[in-house]
């Protein structure tokens, strides 16, 4: 009778210590994953003003190219067609060197999305793997958990870094492009 007593207290004890165990996890992983969407938060802020002073720079750039092009223009004495002609260049090129630059700073928000993403994706994830490990009952289970957890992480890093590669490579060809139509037409009216 004292050996199922004693079990019946080591079963009420440790199922105790379960729902302590999962009362606790369940808690860090709500914090983990307020803490972890406060910080995508703060993050994509940051590349959107990034974004907007990368934008501000290139348009003063361009004014400034502007300005010294017409400088440039008067102080060598280009007057008539060949200063409208030279401006006229130069403010195409210009503006295809902002398009170009546009192009960029979409595609770095665009890269700063897919990994904002995934720390949100993320934190989901761990907080769920804290519940699964919080309800192993062995040594066994724990490393398959565990396992499988590194597995899908590794996973999950790879498949973000094809995405973000992928997305690098496709803006970077769009850049390309706009830059390579304006050389285009610059050869087809000569």
């Amino acid at each position: 009778m004292a050996t199922r007593n004693d079990t019946n207290e080591q079963t009420k004890a440790a199922d105790e210590a379960a729902r302590t165990t999962r009362t606790v996890t369940d808690e860090a992983a709500r914090v983990g994953e307020q803490a972890a969407r406060a910080g995508a938060d703060v993050a994509r802020r940051g590349a959107e003003t990034a974004r907007d002073t990368f934008q501000a720079g290139l348009n003063t750039v361009s004014e400034n190219f502007q300005r010294m092009a017409d400088q440039f223009t008067n102080v060598l004495g280009f007057h008539g067609p060949e200063a409208e002609e030279l401006a006229r260049r130069s403010s195409q090129n210009i503006q295809a060197l902002t398009e170009a630059g546009s192009v960029l700073a979409r595609g770095a928000q665009e890269v700063s999305q897919e990994v904002f993403g995934f720390v949100q994706e993320r934190a989901r994830k761990n907080a769920d793997a804290v519940n699964q490990i919080a309800r192993v009952r062995s040594v066994h289970d724990f490393v398959a958990v565990q396992s499988d957890l590194a597995r899908d992480h590794l996973e999950q890093v790879i498949e973000v870094n094809k995405r973000v590669a992928e997305t690098s490579l496709r803006i970077a060809e769009e850049a390309a492009r706009v830059i390579q139509a304006q050389a285009n037409r610059r050869l087809r009216a000569a």
